[in-house]
């Protein structure tokens, strides 16, 4: 694989993975004006059970088979590379199917067993998508391994898209049946989206199949691959993969199971706890999800950039991208949180308005999350770093205990009535914050670096206190004369403009650093046009 096809592959995963997470991200806003709080808990239990299967059933074997498959091609073994395609459709159409088997007639158990016996429809609906992700995973890996990346890319946004259009208008046309039904359409929306994109994986493959067959006719000779030595080679990747994967949906599941119970036995009524857990799993978290959009790709770029440097051995490249991936996550992630605690109420007012959200409670929340977004920043960061350096093992170790942490005390605190659903928050952010000084630690002994806290962490927090204040002000001056629309979009900008010229005129980001910054040249020749670099 030359650089070029490699970067050129790199960068369409990656624009269209981050316009994949955005799509996913505004999708849950008309979603939630739309089948209320009530509805998200509903969906939110479904959609938490289909996550996590569908973690456990497919997240591994794909890159399995594009590792895999790439090695075979690599010593031109193509028979050999459509042979671990081959294995790995017949097993993930077997794990797909034994799932959506299970999840369609075990609706009812699963809703009870997880807290919610209105969820029973949704689950039913979402079990046939199990199947045709786990067909879409096989040719997702197959096509990545031979560095086609525009298969994937696609049949994402058609996921995305599929859900956004489709599940949106069923939501909408089942809503006078229920909210249960409204719920249900939602994610009968992503199983006839994931249906159009195995449609879609279908025919590129197909497509491709005489290239495919002329490659395998002048494949290198090779000792044929057997059924079992191929599943046995995908497992012992596959099964790594699975286990780090599957602990960010595991916690979902468990919210999902936890939360309305534990309400209710403090004294709440199951209504309120419903409501209360669609606040937090609907508005809430869409919104504290949103920033990490950008620390992610910050992960994305950090784990080739430090596998690059660790393969030519070149320690101080490794400890100078590692600082720069830990500074722009405090830079991108400390505004992110100030500005969503500064702003939380305004902010619920002008996406939620037409929903039944508790604006009250939902900022509120908001505000407790925000905590918990800066410490999710440092955590995707470090994360990165961590698999660049070729320790994938010890980020998910370290959010495992996180996690564990989570569990204790939402547990704790959801049945003390002062708290309620706060419990659930102040878990979460107690779980990414041990996982982010976990990471922390552990970088800083394998790469060395210097934490220096005046560039790092002081001015960033000089700047971001400058942008609080005139956030703040702003709006109390706008909202006075202006509606919420206006007030919230202007006082937004007013923040943003102040941060970012408080970041350079306090050197917490320095002409050296444009460098690692996409569009950094551009930035260094409007400050020099500014007058505010010399």
């Amino acid at each position: 694989m030359d650089k070029k096809t490699f970067v050129r592959g790199a960068a369409i995963l990656g624009i269209v993975g981050l316009l994949v997470r955005v799509i996913g991200a505004f999708y849950r806003i008309p979603l939630t004006n739309i089948i209320q709080t009530k509805g998200m808990a509903i969906y939110s239990v479904g959609f938490a059970i289909y996550s996590y299967l569908v973690v456990i059933s497919t997240s591994g074997i794909p890159t399995a088979i594009s590792k895999l498959v790439a090695e075979k091609v690599s010593l031109g073994d193509y028979r050999g590379a459509h042979k671990i395609f081959q294995v790995a459709f017949k097993i993930l159409l077997i794990i797909g199917t034994v799932t959506s088997i299970i999840v369609f007639f075990g609706h009812d158990f699963f809703a009870l067993v997880l807290g919610d016996e209105l969820a029973s429809f949704s689950i039913q609906v979402i079990a046939p998508s199990l199947f045709f992700v786990s067909a879409i995973s096989a040719y997702r890996g197959y096509f990545q391994g031979l560095q086609m990346m525009a298969p994937t890319a696609v049949s994402q946004l058609i996921e995305q898209i599929g859900k956004l259009v489709i599940g949106l208008y069923l939501a909408q046309l089942w809503l006078t049946d229920g909210l249960e039904y409204a719920a249900g359409g939602a994610l009968l929306g992503v199983t006839l989206s994931e249906v159009a994109a195995l449609i879609l994986l279908v025919g590129m493959y197909n497509r491709k199949k005489g290239e495919i067959k002329l490659n395998i006719q002048s494949s290198t000779r090779s000792t044929p691959l057997s059924f079992k030595s191929a599943a046995k080679k995908l497992a012992q990747m596959a099964i790594p993969v699975t286990i780090g994967a599957s602990i960010t949906p595991m916690m979902a599941v468990i919210d999902a199971s936890m939360i309305q119970r534990r309400l209710i036995s403090s004294g709440i009524e199951a209504e309120t706890a419903r409501t209360m857990y669609g606040t937090l799993s609907g508005p809430v978290n869409t919104l504290v999800n949103m920033p990490a959009i950008l620390t992610i790709s910050i992960a994305i770029s950090l784990v080739p950039a430090i596998s690059q440097s660790l393969a030519s051995r070149n320690y101080k490249e490794i400890r100078d991208k590692t600082s720069m991936g830990l500074k722009l996550s405090v830079l991108i992630g400390l505004p992110c949180a100030v500005g969503l605690y500064v702003l939380a109420e305004p902010i619920i007012r002008l996406l939620y308005g037409a929903s039944d959200v508790d604006i009250t409670m939902a900022a509120n929340l908001l505000k407790t999350s925000s905590f918990g977004l800066f410490s999710l920043s440092l955590v995707q960061s470090m994360t990165g770093v961590l698999q660049g350096l070729g320790r994938p093992m010890t980020p998910v170790k370290n959010l495992f205990a996180g996690s564990i942490f989570k569990i204790v005390v939402s547990y704790i605190l959801l049945g003390i009535p002062v708290f309620n659903i706060f419990g659930a928050n102040i878990g979460t952010v107690a779980c990414y914050t041990v996982a982010a000084l976990l990471n922390i630690f552990y970088v800083k002994r394998i790469t060395h670096i210097k934490l220096e806290f005046g560039n790092m962490f002081i001015k960033p927090v000089v700047s971001v206190a400058l942008m609080g204040v005139a956030v703040t002000f702003a709006y109390g001056l706008l909202s006075a004369r202006f509606g919420v629309v206006i007030s919230t979009l202007a006082s937004v900008t007013v923040g943003g403009v102040i941060y970012i010229v408080s970041i350079m005129l306090t050197g917490a980001i320095k002409k050296s650093d444009m460098d690692f910054i996409p569009g950094g040249g551009k930035i260094t020749s409007l400050m020099y046009a500014l007058h505010l670099w010399k």
